[in-house]
């Protein structure tokens, strides 16, 4: 049985490591875009891209997600994220290279344009 899920803010999202992720929560599914941030070495998502699908239960969200093509990396995984507060969430586990990063919400929308 599913716990009562925390609220949190969709939209755009930030790691520790400056990496940009697009979220959307419905009701307890989660969905997602992220990308490698531009730097000196390479633009925006050229390194990995990736797409996820998961759920919230409680405080805890568990994700599938996978590189997409726009990217170099082809790598997929899991992903567990504890929800901190509605604006704030960091990696527990995960079976890619994430790390144990928090991740801050920035804004509801952020486009392409702005980086």
């Amino acid at each position: 049985m599913n716990r009562q899920s925390i609220a949190i803010k969709s939209g755009f999202w930030r790691s520790e490591g400056g990496n940009p992720f697009w979220i959307k929560f419905t009701d307890n599914h989660v969905f997602w875009l992220g990308m490698n941030n531009k730097t000196d070495d390479s633009n925006l998502g050229e390194t990995w891209c990736h797409v996820g699908f998961g759920e919230i239960n409680g405080d805890l969200i568990t994700l599938k997600w996978s590189d997409i093509s726009v990217g170099k990396d082809q790598l997929n995984g899991n992903i567990t994220i504890q929800v901190i507060s509605e604006t704030e969430m960091m990696v527990i586990e995960d079976s890619g290279n994430f790390g144990k990063s928090k991740w801050i919400w920035e804004s509801e929308n952020k486009n392409f344009s702005q980086f």
